[in-house]
C-alpha cells in the first residue's frame, strides 16, 4: 500500500539531503519533513509542487500512482 511519507523520505536519502537540507531545498521547515514522513501530516499542494520543482522526482512516483521511479530527463 502506498504511503506518501516512506516515498518521501525514500527520495530525500537517494538524494543523500539530511531533512534540514531537504527542507531549505524546497522552502519547507525540518519539523514539517518529520511531520510528513512519519504520517502524521500531509503537505500542501504547494509543498508537493515545491518538491516536484526542486528534487529530480516524477510527480506519478511521489504520489504513489506508480512504484517505479522514472529519471527526469533534463532535469
Amino acid at each position: 500500500m502506498f504511503n506518501f511519507g516512506q516515498r518521501l523520505k525514500k527520495i530525500r536519502e537517494e538524494k543523500g539531503l539530511t531533512q534540514k537540507q531537504f527542507a531549505e531545498k524546497i522552502g519547507s521547515t525540518e519539523r514539517g519533513i518529520q511531520h510528513y514522513e512519519a504520517g502524521d501530516r500531509e503537505p500542501a499542494f504547494r509543498v508537493i509542487l515545491s518538491i516536484l520543482d526542486n528534487i529530480d522526482v516524477d510527480a506519478n512516483y511521489l504520489l504513489g500512482r506508480t512504484d517505479t521511479p522514472a529519471v527526469l530527463k533534463g532535469a
